[in-house]
Parts: C-alpha cells; sequence; structure tokens
C-alpha cells in the first residue's frame, strides 16, 4: 500500500494502492500538463502513454515511493523534450515551424506555452496543477531555488501578456 501526497489537496492523502488506481488518477492530470506544453496534440497521447507504460513497468518500485506521480511527470517531461527536439531537427522551413503553432484565438493555454520551456514548465506544474515547489524542482531537475525563480518569472511574463491582450500594455 502506498500513500501518495496529491497537488492541491492541502494535507489530505490518496491511497493509490494498485496501477489502475494511479493511471485513473495522473492520466488527466498528465495530459492536461502535457497539453500546456505543446500545441501539437498528437505527441500529448503518445508521450502519456509512453510514460505510464514505463511508470507500469516500473510499478512494483514505483508502489514503494512516497509520491510516484512526480517521478511520473519527470519521465513524461524528459520525453517531450526530446520529441520536441526531434520535431525542430525534422521542421525543414520557417513557414512550417510558424503553421505548427498557428492555432485559434488567443488563449491562456496559449499564452503559457508562449513562455520559454523552463518558464512554462514550471508554472504548468506548479500553478495549474499545484505542485510544491520542491517537486517542481525535482520533475524539472533544478534546484529548489531556480525552480521558484522559473516561476515567478513567468507568473510576471504571463501578466504582461495578459495586459498586451487587453490594451492595457504597461507604460
Amino acid at each position: 500500500m502506498v500513500e501518495s501526497l496529491m497537488p492541491g489537496e492541502a494535507g489530505e492523502r490518496e491511497l493509490l494502492t494498485s496501477f489502475p488506481a494511479f493511471h485513473r488518477h495522473w492520466t488527466p492530470r498528465l495530459t492536461g500538463y502535457l497539453r500546456a506544453q505543446t500545441g501539437d496534440g498528437r505527441w500529448v497521447e503518445d508521450i502519456a502513454r509512453e510514460s505510464l507504460l514505463a511508470a507500469r513497468g516500473r510499478w512494483d518500485e514505483l508502489v514503494t515511493c512516497e509520491r510516484p506521480g512526480v517521478w511520473l511527470f519527470r519521465v513524461a517531461t524528459i520525453m517531450l523534450r526530446r520529441w520536441q527536439a526531434k520535431a525542430r531537427e525534422q521542421c525543414t522551413s520557417l513557414d512550417e515551424m510558424v503553421a505548427c503553432d498557428a492555432g485559434g484565438g488567443t488563449d491562456v493555454m496559449a499564452a503559457v506555452r508562449s513562455l520559454p520551456r523552463r518558464q512554462r514548465e514550471a508554472v504548468a506544474l506548479h500553478c495549474l496543477l499545484e505542485f510544491p515547489v520542491p517537486d517542481v524542482a525535482s520533475i524539472l531537475d533544478v534546484s529548489e531555488d531556480a525552480a521558484a525563480v522559473h516561476v515567478a518569472r513567468a507568473r510576471r511574463r504571463l501578466v504582461g501578456l495578459v495586459r498586451e491582450v487587453c490594451g492595457e500594455s504597461a507604460s
């Protein structure tokens, strides 16, 4: 039996004693996080599936971890970075890159996706998924101070983007 502190539950604990329970709990959170990182939905389901398969393969080990969700998000983040690097290598022109990023109207997720990678990852984990800063640091493999700085910079940048969109740019 494993007890895993879930983000955003302020001290409440949820028992995740089986892989199916782990899968049900983390899949929507993981896919939401991945969608916040990329506008290309093709990758989201594949990376989520691959990350969960990796967790299933190591379940005997993960079931003894205090917070196996942190491990899952770390694996998914690494996979996403690799897929994005591969996609950048495969882009043949600037026009193709712009077409990949073109989307509908401006929304919060588009603003989050426009942030630099580290800021985007940190703000999605901390502000959207409510992971504490130490867990964000662990997932991103940075110090707690660096994770806190990434979150703070992302928040400042998002405020600026919202002001621009609303026509209230700071003078």
